[in-house]
């Protein structure tokens, strides 16, 4: 089949999915004959809360005005902090997409769910969100990106789909509306935000859980061009710690060889965009303007609940898998152990329990997600579940039912090792400190994240700093028994490839990075 054939079966299996709708929409336009509907005021009979989950990939917490940005004007994300709970210290613990989700769906560690770096599927018989929503009588829905099922999976089918029955997979980030030369060219999260708010609509009558899973603001940082146009390169100002570079210095020289011809101009190329100020520049423009449009998407869908009269009934959550580096310590890309890599937005809008206006710092896991959701849900949490349940956090309550979270990089390769020669490590976060290790090297990065929030000064080698440094290496070594990490690639690979022999529709092993 040649490229042109595949386009254009690519764009007739999308339409076909998404519906004649979409045809003739311009940028950011809601599909027609979508009628708002209004609930029966005098209903009154008790329901079950929708859950509705968003989530961006690779969107740092930084770049929302409810997380301090003042470069990108996030009207709706404020405004649905405002309206609920905003976590302080939600972190992206495998600052990577798979591993990610995998612990969101499944609230499991990677070496309990099998999802320990980009490609590998999720392990059959795992705890998800949906298959508990599904037992109590939800519809669960799907749309976006996925990335759990593993190379050479795909279409996905469906018992891989953990639960989720509506169904529509990610497309490209932009595809022409019909095969017509003239047809508007569509942005891929206005499309998907169309679809959920239809979905919304159709299901308004009974409970559902709908996931939806946006891939922008991830690179090639790229948007609409009315949203490139509001963000020039020359307004673009720095985060105070683009200008550190030793860290990375030091590992780029430790490891400069080895490279294929491939991967080494790879990383000349990348090393062009992190360490001039104009590449970062351009990178950080096109961020901003797909989160600017991410925005928008959020209204649209907060308002299309409105007119569906379901609201106050529906438990709202934006997200994101992991951040970006976007030139911070002249690094690009994620797996690292930086706040601008780990730090991630999460936003809970639930009126009928979280009152409006809660700001709770505490410590929020892509393994909590699950289990706090089907705790405001009230709907028991299967016993395999390893996070914990933050209801109570979301509430406004208590804070401090962990004191500590394990951060990880599990195996090589991706494009952080390209970019940034970024080798396995592990560490621990906590609410006021980061740490962590290098599997090569040893002690890596000690951070005082209150005194210190753009991590410019490295307290690893200060002897008034051993006291903590030997707290937070005694606080990883019990996390990575909690966690049956073994921290060593090769044991990991050992269990995981002995393990997955049992999985039939197991994939290519390879370390891919997306």
């Amino acid at each position: 089949m040649t490229g042109t054939d595949e386009t254009k079966q690519t764009r007739r299996e999308f339409l076909k999915k998404t519906g004649t709708a979409a045809l003739g929409m311009t940028l950011g336009a809601r599909i027609p004959g979508m009628a708002s509907v209004e609930r029966d005021s005098n209903e009154s009979a008790p329901r079950k809360p929708n859950v509705i989950v968003v989530f961006a990939d690779q969107l740092r917490s930084q770049a929302l005005g409810c997380y301090g940005n003042r470069q990108v004007p996030t009207p709706n994300f404020d405004k649905l902090a405002a309206g609920g709970a905003r976590f302080t210290n939600a972190i992206s613990t495998y600052p990577l997409c798979s591993p990610f989700r995998a612990m969101l769906m499944t609230g499991r560690y990677p070496m309990s769910n099998g999802v320990v770096y980009n490609n590998y599927p999720i392990w059959d018989g795992q705890p998800t969100i949906a298959r508990a929503l599904k037992a109590q009588g939800y519809e669960t829905g799907y749309i976006g990106k996925w990335h759990l099922a593993g190379k050479g999976n795909y279409p996905v089918p469906p018992e891989r789909r953990q639960g989720f029955d509506y169904w529509v997979p990610r497309k490209p980030l932009f595809i022409k509306a019909s095969d017509d030369p003239d047809a508007p060219t569509l942005w891929e999260p206005d499309v998907q935000t169309d679809l959920a708010i239809r979905y919304v609509q159709e299901h308004r009558d009974k409970p559902f859980c709908l996931f939806m899973s946006w891939y922008p603001p991830h690179d090639p940082y790229i948007a609409p061009e009315p949203y490139m146009q509001r963000f020039p390169k020359s307004e673009i100002e720095f985060r105070p710690n683009v200008a550190e570079s030793e860290i990375v210095r030091e590992q780029l020289a430790k490891h400069n060889t080895g490279l294929t011809l491939k991967a080494a101009e790879k990383r000349t190329s990348w090393r062009k965009r992190v360490d001039t100020d104009d590449g970062i520049r351009k990178m950080i423009s096109g961020y901003y303007a797909a989160t600017a449009g991410l925005d928008d998407c959020m209204g649209r869908l907060t308002k299309a609940l409105e007119k569906a009269g379901i609201a106050e009934d529906t438990i709202l959550v934006f997200t994101s898998d992991h951040g970006d580096m976007l030139g911070s310590h002249r690094m690009g890309s994620k797996q690292e152990p930086f706040e601008e890599a780990i730090s991630i937005p999460f936003l809970l809008r639930y009126p009928r329990r979280v009152p409006a206006g809660i700001t709770t710092d505490a410590l929020l896991s892509p393994m909590d997600i699950m289990p706090t959701l089907l705790g405001l849900v009230g709907v028991p949490c299967p016993d395999a579940v390893e996070g914990l349940n933050l209801a109570e956090a979301a509430t406004g309550k208590r804070s401090d039912q962990q004191d500590a979270l394990l951060i990880m990089k599990m195996l090589p390769g991706g494009n952080p090792w390209i970019v940034n020669a970024a080798t396995e490590w592990r560490g621990v976060r906590t609410k006021t400190h980061t740490y962590a290790r290098l599997q090569d090297g040893g002690p890596w990065i000690l951070f005082d994240n209150e005194n210190d929030p753009y991590q410019m000064k490295n307290l690893i080698d200060d002897p008034a700093h051993k006291n903590l440094r030997d707290d937070m290496e005694a606080r990883l070594k019990l996390l990575l028994q909690k966690a049956r990490d073994p921290f060593d690639t090769e044991a990991i690979k050992e269990y995981i490839g002995q393990k997955g022999k049992d999985e039939p529709r197991g994939s290519s092993r390879a370390a891919g990075d997306d």
